[in-house]
């Protein structure tokens, strides 16, 4: 998978999940940070939750797209209880805590719940810069889930006046 590198890429991927992404004006710049290297995992995961979803949408709608420790912070809303396991994200690996038997939730909410655990599962091991594969590292500084490339302290110097993320970022403009 290639990073996303144009705007025309998330204009026309926000376009086509509308109702994924409702916030708008300073909510949206607050809760919404693409990033070139997991756009192409993330808007595959969009894609197989629309699929999962179907016709009827159920409020779907993603409340958190970040970055914290270097991992994905996602978090999402929907119509259905789902939140039978909480998923802890660590730079070196994401525990399941169960929270409540599975079969007394609705199937369809723990299959989103599902898919969003994936999507988050290849986020952590995509390069947040270039989508190659990652690991979570200190990045001199930051964690960041980078590629043996954007590991490497000549890219990294090279930002100077520049942090790693406003590199990584994707924006609409």
């Amino acid at each position: 998978m290639n990073a996303w590198n144009e705007p025309s890429q998330l204009c026309r991927f926000l376009e086509r999940f509308a109702y994924m992404f409702p916030l708008a004006a300073a909510d949206r710049r607050r809760s919404y940070v693409f990033f070139r290297g997991w756009m192409p995992a993330f808007a595959f995961g969009c894609e197989q939750i629309d699929s999962i979803l179907g016709a009827d949408k159920r409020y779907f709608a993603w409340t958190r797209i970040r970055e914290k420790f270097g991992a994905p912070s996602l978090a999402y809303q929907m119509r259905g209880q789902a939140r039978h396991v909480i998923h802890a994200h660590r730079p070196t690996e994401v525990r399941r805590i169960c929270c409540a038997p599975r079969a007394s939730f609705e199937p369809l909410a723990v299959a989103i719940q599902e898919a969003v655990l994936l999507v988050e599962m290849a986020l952590r091991e995509s390069c947040i810069v270039c989508a190659a594969p990652s690991l979570i590292v200190n990045a001199g500084g930051p964690w960041a889930s980078l590629c043996g490339e954007h590991r490497e302290s000549a890219f990294l110097k090279n930002l100077e006046d520049i942090s790693l993320w406003k590199v990584a970022e994707l924006s609409q403009i």
